[in-house]
């Protein structure tokens, strides 16, 4: 891939920007909801990577939940890669296919 190619490929459009954010919260929602089904007391945010963790029951005076923005940050542009990957396979022309 050339540099004019992947800065066209990692160019923010409307449609990369939307599927990105739709697919970080559907897929930080729908692991939530896994995870939350099979242990009870941790409820997790992010996907693939658990970017906000919190546990419970929590006792008085005790912090019981931790984050990590760098995990929040992998996450963010895993699923643009991901969106724009998807979007690039969608515009291709049946010509340039071999």
């Amino acid at each position: 891939m050339t540099s004019t190619s992947l800065k066209t490929f990692l160019k923010p459009g409307l449609a990369k920007i939307i599927l990105t954010v739709t697919s970080f919260a559907l897929s930080s929602y729908l692991w939530r909801i896994f995870i939350i089904s099979t242990i009870s007391d941790t409820f997790p945010w992010g996907f693939p990577l658990q970017f906000y963790l919190n546990w419970g029951p929590c006792p008085p005076g005790q912090i019981c939940s931790e984050s990590n923005l760098l995990f929040f940050v992998i996450d963010i542009l895993f699923w643009y890669v991901g969106s724009a990957l998807l979007i690039l396979s969608f515009n291709r022309n049946p010509q340039d296919k071999p």
